[in-house]
């Protein structure tokens, strides 16, 4: 399973009926989204990491599982105060039901708000980890 890809698959199907682009590793702008008559939402993005990815070996050195740390960002260019930010902690909090759907991920630290820093975006972070066997086919 690549884990990258499903996070992706699963972002974009929550977040993508709502404008709300998600990439990993940095925020990708665009104008349209694909093959969607949904308007791109300028004021909200995701951005998605892998943080660490540890396999594990026994014996024999082969991989026998897998466990991965999957950090998700979401942004939002206006103020906390603005009633928009309930709605986008929701879409967050949807991604994260539907991230979880998936057996192989558990919540290892919740949404939590970003820190104030000097740009025009605030957010949510929640982190993930993903636990499986690694098919040595």
């Amino acid at each position: 399973m690549n884990v990258i890809n499903t996070v992706q698959e699963t972002l974009d199907r929550v977040l993508l009926p709502y404008g709300v682009v998600s990439n990993h590793l940095r925020r990708v702008e665009v104008d349209k989204i694909e093959n969607s008559d949904v308007t791109v939402n300028k004021d909200e993005y995701v951005v998605f990491r892998v943080i660490s990815n540890r396999p594990r070996k026994y014996g024999d050195g082969v991989p026998t599982h897998s466990r991965a740390y999957i950090d998700v960002n979401y942004y939002y260019s206006y103020e906390k105060t603005d009633a928009r930010v309930t709605d986008a902690e929701s879409r967050l909090q949807a991604a994260k039901r539907e991230i979880l759907r998936d057996k192989h991920f558990r919540v290892a630290n919740d949404v939590t708000p970003l820190p104030d820093v000097d740009n025009p975006y605030r957010g949510f972070n929640v982190e993930f980890a993903y636990i499986g066997v690694v098919d040595n086919g």
